[in-house]
């Protein structure tokens, strides 16, 4: 699969007023790429298999040990039972991932649109959305824990990289919301 591929082209046209339809060679290319920006909403379509030494299958077991929260679309042109059983463990036990064959350009317009979805409930995503319109707080401290104090775009970032704070904030936040509408309601 190259960029001129329809699947990417597709994909490119389709989604060309909403997101940043990118194409790496490698998957150390779109490793970097994910490093540099872990703080931003990524949906991530990478082949189970490539023919260099480290496989997308490798790259994902590498990204969860950084974040859960970024999405990924695992492709393969081969049937999933074509993939060893360590593989396809490795698949079922990771967060936020989602499995096609590379042709299923309909099935991974769906999963993206599912995606987006899920970015309008997660809690992370609100943050962002928030902060993007109330610039004025990002760097107001608001949050202590451990002697450290924490500001909004601080906490945004512990909540993607799924940090122990980040994830002790979240459900504090959660159990709160909870508890504010059960006494509204």
């Amino acid at each position: 699969m190259g960029d001129k591929d329809p699947f990417v082209v597709e994909l490119k046209l389709e989604f060309q007023n909403d997101a940043n339809v990118t194409y790496f060679r490698a998957v150390d290319e779109a490793m970097s790429f994910v490093d540099a920006h872990m703080s931003e909403r990524i949906i991530l379509i990478m082949d189970c298999r490539f023919g260099s030494v480290w496989q997308g299958i490798d790259a994902v077991k590498t990204l969860r040990e950084k974040t859960s929260l970024i999405y990924v679309i695992m492709i393969s042109a081969n049937n999933v039972t074509q993939l060893s059983n360590s593989d396809i463990i490795s698949l079922i036990n990771t967060d936020n991932i989602f499995f096609i064959k590379n042709t299923d350009i309909e099935g991974a317009k769906e999963k993206i649109n599912l995606i987006c979805r899920l970015w309008d409930s997660r809690f992370d995503c609100v943050l962002e959305r928030w902060l993007i319109r109330h610039k004025e707080d990002n760097d107001k401290v608001v949050y202590s824990h451990n002697d450290r104090a924490f500001t909004w775009g601080e906490l945004l970032n512990e909540v993607r990289l799924q940090t122990e704070e980040g994830k002790n904030f979240e459900r504090i936040m959660n159990q709160y919301c909870i508890a504010k509408f059960k006494l509204e309601a």
